[in-house]
């Protein structure tokens, strides 16, 4: 039942159009074609196991833009059964299975990432299969399937510390786990070395000051960005979230207790830390994408705190909520602000896809990031668009708001301003 559901749930996500609605989606279909990260093309770090499956891809649909997308899909549909088979594992629990799967299904991550895309659920899905392979004591499977994370996502790099640790405490296996992981760097290594040589490390260190000062909007320069993530949590996953981060806070006191089932290590709890405060404060709040790797591993833990009493009602509350995020197909709200734009503007002024929307529609499109050059195009008649309400005040022309929702509670929705 659970294979015919997931089968399901990724015909429905088949139903939706093929779109690209973000640069960073754009630039991976340009590393289909040519693979270069000064060319932005795609931009640091490369994804190079990323574009090595996009081009996999590429051979069967011929489309860059559509190869992305099928490889963000694919991996993307791994990620409830690899989840639940990983939470079954760790405490032991087969009965898991079945709402830990429905319950990852049901997120509203879950089809984001799927469509995006870009490279967030195939390196999920490797980090879950790894993590997974080492509870099956498969070291150089796992050891395989973390190079493939760090080479499909090298800024899930954080992810990786449990992992290695698990690895490395194996005697007798250690170059099992590490040979893969090896192997894996040093083709990816070469691969990103061909194409741009030395200037791929300049440009990993411009681009990372650029992330932690300028445009990356993190919390590690911008300390007013907790409070956005405040919002986001609320948004994403309840206003009960501090109960269920809390629960996850003090699940290694738990754990240490003598009343309670086979347990995993409290070095898992103590990961989860980790990546939460990485995510915190390394990450955009304006993506809930980032929420992610804390979701799904903060799902797998609590799992093992459901009382078996409880499994059965988890499972119709996870149906129910996964009746909610089914929505009808349609285009995501930047294809649809775009068709928009294109009949009633002149010009087009924002700070969201860019260049996707330089290449995909006729429009002159001016980078919100250049006040100056904003405001003459504004004065000028030039619509804007952006992810926040738009007032009157912020623009010098009178105005009318559209309002593009999303399609999902974790993609972005957007507004579009148009003089009257």
């Amino acid at each position: 039942m659970l294979a015919l559901l997931q089968g399901v749930w990724l015909c429905w996500l088949l139903a939706f159009p093929m779109a690209l609605d973000s640069d960073d989606a754009l630039n991976f279909a340009h590393g289909v074609v040519r693979f270069s990260v000064l060319e932005f093309s795609p931009h640091f770090p490369g994804y190079p196991a990323f574009i090595w499956l996009a081009r996999l891809i590429n051979l069967a649909v011929d489309d860059p833009a559509r190869a992305v997308q099928w490889a963000s899909l694919l991996g993307s549909s791994l990620l409830a059964p690899l989840a639940a088979s990983l939470a079954m594992r760790l405490w032991q629990r087969p009965s898991l299975l079945a709402p830990v799967w429905l319950l990852v299904l049901a997120l509203p991550l879950a089809p984001t990432l799927a469509l995006s895309g870009l490279s967030d659920g195939p390196a999920l899905a490797a980090w879950l299969g790894a993590l997974l392979a080492l509870q099956q004591r498969r070291i150089a499977l796992a050891g395989l399937l973390l190079g493939l994370m760090l080479a499909l996502r090298p800024s899930y790099f954080v992810l990786a510390l449990l992992p290695l640790w698990l690895g490395m405490t194996q005697k007798g296996q250690r170059l099992n786990f590490l040979l893969p992981i090896v192997l894996v760097g040093l083709i990816s290594l070469l691969f990103v070395w061909q194409a741009d040589g030395w200037a791929y490390f300049s440009e990993g260190r411009r681009f990372t000051d650029g992330h932690f000062t300028l445009w990356g909007n993190t919390a590690a320069t911008h300390g007013d960005r907790l409070l956005s993530w405040a919002n986001t949590f609320n948004f994403q996953l309840t206003p009960l979230w501090p109960l269920l981060m809390g629960a996850l806070l003090v699940l290694p006191l738990w754990l240490r207790s003598k009343d309670h089932n086979p347990a995993p290590s409290v070095l898992w709890p103590l990961y989860w830390l980790a990546l939460l405060l990485w995510t915190l404060f390394g990450q955009n709040p304006d993506n809930p994408r980032h929420l992610a790797p804390i979701t799904l591993l903060g799902i797998v833990l609590l799992a093992g705190r459901l009382p078996q009493w409880g499994e059965r009602p988890a499972m119709l509350g996870a149906l129910l909520l996964l009746c909610t995020t089914l929505t009808a197909p349609a285009p995501p709200a930047m294809v649809q602000a775009a068709r928009l734009a294109e009949q009633a503007c002149p010009a087009l002024v924002t700070q969201w896809g860019v260049r996707l929307l330089r290449e995909t529609t006729a429009l002159p499109v001016t980078d919100g990031w250049y006040q100056g050059d904003a405001a003459l195009a504004l004065t000028q008649g030039a619509c804007r668009l952006s992810r926040r309400p738009i007032a009157q005040s912020e623009m010098p022309l009178p105005h009318q708001g559209h309002w593009f929702a999303p399609r999902f509670g974790a993609e972005p929705g957007l507004w579009l301003a148009i003089p009257r």
